[in-house]
């Protein structure tokens, strides 16, 4: 069996997944961080320790819908002089919008292997 975890607000569930949702440059050491550590973290150092994990998700860039090019210092497309519009750079989730809604409310996180 792999991976699984569940989130906790109080007795709500939050969040259960295998969090595919996050891309696999930062689910390795998610899945480290919730496994060694979630459990035995109180409430304070759960909501900072999620919080640091998800940093990534909350990035935002430029990117020209015209040529598919991303940028973060200029306002206009260096490819094709387009106007770049600022975007999260990770694809949304519902379930991590809501991890993230509620980062400072989880009680306690559940991990299974």
């Amino acid at each position: 069996m792999g991976f699984f975890c569940r989130v906790y607000v109080d007795q709500e569930e939050i969040y259960a997944g295998d969090l595919t949702e996050v891309p696999e440059i930062y689910r390795k050491d998610m899945v480290d961080a919730f496994s060694d550590w979630a459990e035995s973290l109180g409430k304070r150092g759960l909501n900072e320790m999620v919080y640091s994990l998800f940093t990534w998700y909350e990035k935002k860039s430029s990117y020209c819908a015209v040529c598919d090019t991303w940028d973060e210092e200029k306002e206009t497309c260096p490819e094709c002089g387009g106007k770049l519009e600022e975007l999260f750079v990770y694809e949304r989730h519902k379930s991590l919008d809501l991890l993230l809604t509620c980062v400072g409310m989880i009680s306690r996180i559940e991990v299974s292997k």
